[in-house]
């Protein structure tokens, strides 16, 4: 007799292919299809699409604000039609709406915090505040929480979120395996790239937390000594069109391209000579893991999870958030040590090994099965 599989529903309220979405793919991708049957609530976007070409289950339901009512009896409604064991949720608004959705079912619900550190501030102080006491109350919904790093664990503990028996670290992973596909030679001539360009990338979502706006400030400094630079910025978001005004002002335009969304950053990043996050605030920072597996050294800010993947100068640089001058120093002085950087090329293909996709599906694997018992 076959054994009852572990029935899990998974909820986020973020459909695009940035962080926490990726991490959700992942996640469901690699799971043991021996133990486990899954299906993912979600609005329409690239992740819906994406999980339907992996012929993984999906419920569109929009969310279209933490104040969604009509969100939360679609997701409730899916939840008794189901009845899962498990009942997974990612990111604030989901977090919100998917456990007043449960909050009177008998299923175990784990939440995934992806966002908040210490550093991580909204811009309105008492929003802010809201959030947080939110959190604290859904958290009396809730069986287990995961952190994505010990920088997010520790907040939630020093912010009376929750308890240490009730939270669990597991670190995102990436799959360390490289894709075969080679689409590095058209991705130059889409960037219109040269030769002699030398080129400095990012890749996150052009929101305040990213902080692309010192990256562009430290340009002109860059170019100034080293004229054939292209800063290339890959992603989408809500400061977009500030930003691109921001490079016209900062008379940059000829020497930056914004991508938009890519269906696959691997290619991308293997046309950067240096990779750049000059987050504000981040929770883990799969960006870096992914530049390097495509062994491009990493100059990144010292803020939340950060420092847990980074030491400087073994695998990394770490400098100090909102310094332009700092950052196009950190730069230089990279660009100009080919030794310092195969030394971090090096450092970082020993570092992926740790943050495997792997083992982060075997430790949730664990988690829930734990859960379960």
């Amino acid at each position: 007799m076959a054994k009852k599989k572990i029935s899990i529903v998974y909820c986020i309220a973020d459909s695009s292919l940035t962080g926490a979405p990726r991490h959700l793919l992942s996640l469901v991708s690699n799971l043991d299809p021996r133990d486990f049957s899954v299906s993912v609530i979600l609005p329409q976007g690239p992740l819906a699409e994406e999980l339907n070409r992996k012929k993984i289950t999906t419920f569109l339901v929009p969310m279209r604000s933490r104040s969604d009512m009509a969100a939360v009896s679609a997701i409730k409604k899916l939840l008794t039609k189901y009845d899962p064991d498990i009942l997974h949720v990612h990111g604030q608004r989901a977090g919100l709406l998917a456990r007043l959705a449960v909050k009177e079912l008998p299923i175990k619900v784990i939440y995934t915090e992806h966002t908040w550190t210490k550093d991580f501030r909204l811009e309105n102080p008492l929003l802010h505040w809201a959030h947080i006491r939110s959190m604290r109350t859904l958290d009396r919904i809730t069986d287990m929480n995961i952190a994505v790093s010990q920088a997010v664990a520790d907040f939630m503990i020093s912010a009376n979120i929750t308890k240490p028996d009730k939270l669990k670290v597991i670190y995102n992973g990436i799959d360390i395996v490289s894709d075969k596909r080679d689409e590095v030679f058209s991705w130059a001539e889409k960037l219109g790239l040269c030769k002699k360009d030398v080129v400095i990338g990012t890749v996150g979502s052009l929101n305040i937390q990213k902080d692309i706006a010192s990256l562009l400030k430290a340009m002109p400094r860059i170019l100034k000594r080293l004229p054939n630079i292209k800063l290339v910025i890959v992603g989408t978001g809500p400061l977009q069109k500030w930003l691109n005004n921001l490079t016209r002002k900062l008379k940059i335009d000829n020497a930056v391209i914004f991508t938009g969304t890519v269906p696959r950053v691997e290619p991308i990043l293997k046309t950067f000579s240096i990779f750049v996050l000059c987050s504000r605030s981040e929770a883990f920072g799969i960006s870096i893991l992914e530049a390097m597996k495509a062994h491009v050294p990493v100059i990144a800010t010292k803020v939340g999870g950060i420092p847990e993947i980074i030491t400087t100068n073994r695998n990394g640089i770490l400098i100090e958030p909102g310094n332009p001058k700092k950052l196009s120093v950190a730069v230089m002085k990279l660009l100009n040590d080919k030794k310092l950087q195969k030394k971090l090329v090096v450092g970082g293909d020993e570092t992926l090994h740790k943050f495997s996709i792997t083992t982060m599906v075997r430790e949730t694997e664990k988690l829930y099965k734990q859960l379960i018992k």
